[in-house]
């Protein structure tokens, strides 16, 4: 994605009726911004080294954490969750389509 130019993160989205598309819309100073369309996808559960903030842009998602009892929380439209590093994640449904915006940094250094 050219960081020079506008830019429109509902326009020109990728197929995702095979697999969920990733694509980096910023990647600068240790923070990396993405956009992720998902077409009824779900995932392998994630254990990441970064922190991330994620929101659901267009339809619904349900993440759930394996470790907390099957904890899981459906979101919306407009919903947006903090994961921290190292928290095990899944994404175990999503609506054809799901369009999310994620937001990954360094976790703080306490």
């Amino acid at each position: 994605m050219n960081n020079h130019q506008l830019s429109n993160i509902f326009q020109r989205l990728p197929d995702a009726s095979e697999s969920e598309r990733e694509e980096d819309l910023l990647n600068k100073g240790g923070v990396r911004i993405s956009r992720i369309l998902s077409g009824g996808q779900t995932s392998a559960v994630y254990e990441q080294d970064e922190d991330e903030w994620v929101m659901v842009l267009v339809g619904e998602a349900e993440i759930t954490f394996p470790d907390e009892h099957g904890h899981s929380i459906a979101l919306r439209s407009g919903d947006f969750l903090f994961l921290e590093a190292g928290r095990r994640h899944q994404v175990t449904r999503t609506s054809d389509p799901c369009l999310w915006l994620c937001v990954f940094f360094a976790p703080d250094s306490e």
